[in-house]
């Protein structure tokens, strides 16, 4: 079925849905997060036959989630499992059109940008999701505890940093857990955990969801891409064309634009590999480090095994004993962010934008430079 929502997390909007319809936690499926603040839709299976009524009552119980079109299918939507995203914009009060309109001209004339991840992959208003991962791999699961409970950030509501001091000076797990806002779920299931089981910390991230787990390794693998994406344009290296060294990968369909292979390029290749990509049939990519990663060559590899090293880190931490389920292989990554189109139309200081991308790209990035936001968390982007 396709679920509306609107200032509201995907996953409070799934609790939603779990809770009315009685089902069990995690069993609502879903191929991404989408933003709070927007009005979204997107596709959810539920693992129980509709009643038409009960959908119109939870509508009705529900002013900031809707359910609407549902139909059968026989799988269960997972992580991943999704082309791209649709995206209607509307920027007001914009105080030079032009620029506008000569960002998006650029865009087009250049092909692309660095596909960094966005702002809300590591928090907006906390960016502390990439730190409690690499806490996790360091296997400094106190730390990680301390930093996702105890941080306070300039711009959270008064009452969240009245808590987290009041935690910081007290220790009082159990004093605390009614004074948490509602929404913080993760930190109310933490201090739970840690109220009943003192000092058992890894335990205590066991208490979150295997999703959830999953986003903290995530968002630190996420930074560390963006980290070795800005080293290479730092070193004058492109982000759409290869160098030798470099892995591409190559699309058998143009439609998915999903990679069915890699390559190692060398000098002997790299010119063929390039017109390829100036083509569409191939793109560079960089790895989302895990344990079975291979790494790049030559300049591209020394910057990847550099970045590391600075990190305190090696692939074989990324392979957790005491959290295996978290625990991740790697990957790769597109290193442009090429959308499939964009478009504008602008009326006085009002401007639609209009763009599609595909999965794990981030409709923040490309906004961020079309729109260059003097206060990224304020202005959501």
């Amino acid at each position: 079925l396709v679920m509306e929502k609107r200032k509201v997390d995907t996953l409070t909007a799934v609790r939603a849905i779990e809770k009315f319809f009685g089902l069990p936690k995690g069993s609502v499926g879903v191929a991404g997060l989408k933003d709070t603040t927007a009005i979204t839709y997107q596709f959810v299976s539920v693992p129980l036959e509709l009643d038409p009524v009960k959908v119109e009552e939870f509508n009705s119980k529900h002013s900031r989630v809707k359910l609407h079109c549902f139909f059968r299918r026989p799988f269960r939507l997972r992580p991943g499992l999704l082309f791209g995203n649709r995206f209607e914009v509307v920027i007001r009060d914009v105080r030079n059109v032009d620029a506008v309109a000569e960002a998006v001209q650029h865009l087009k004339q250049v092909g692309g940008l660095p596909n960094y991840y966005g702002y809300q992959r590591f928090g907006s208003v906390r960016p502390i999701t990439h730190i409690v991962g690499k806490h996790i791999l360091l296997g400094e699961y106190e730390l990680a505890v301390e930093k996702l409970l105890l941080t306070v950030y300039e711009k959270e509501s008064e009452r969240a940093k009245r808590v987290r001091r009041y935690l910081a000076e007290t220790g009082d797990y159990k004093g605390t857990l009614s004074m948490f806002p509602r929404t913080m779920h993760n930190e109310k299931a933490v201090i739970a955990y840690l109220a009943e089981h003192p000092g058992d910390y890894v335990g205590a991230f066991r208490a979150l969801s295997t999703y959830v787990r999953k986003l903290f390794i995530g968002a630190y693998q996420a930074y560390l891409f963006n980290r070795l994406l800005s080293r290479r344009i730092e070193e004058g290296l492109s982000f759409v064309y290869a160098v030798p060294g470099d892995i591409v990968g190559f699309f058998s369909d143009r439609k998915t634009h999903e990679p069915s292979g890699v390559l190692l390029v060398n000098s002997a290749v790299v010119d063929k590999v390039n017109r390829w990509i100036s083509e569409g049939h191939a793109a560079l990519l960089l790895p989302i480090f895990g344990y079975n990663s291979q790494l790049p060559s030559g300049k591209p590899g020394e910057l990847a095994r550099e970045l590391l090293r600075e990190e305190g880190l090696d692939l074989a931490a990324f392979r957790l004993k005491s959290m295996p389920e978290a625990s991740s292989g790697g990957t790769y990554r597109l290193a442009a962010l090429k959308p499939l189109e964009v478009s504008y139309a602008a009326e006085g200081s009002t401007v639609r934008l209009v763009f599609t991308l595909r999965k794990g790209m981030y409709a923040t990035t490309l906004l961020r430079d079309i729109v260059k936001p003097e206060d990224p968390p304020a202005q959501g982007f």
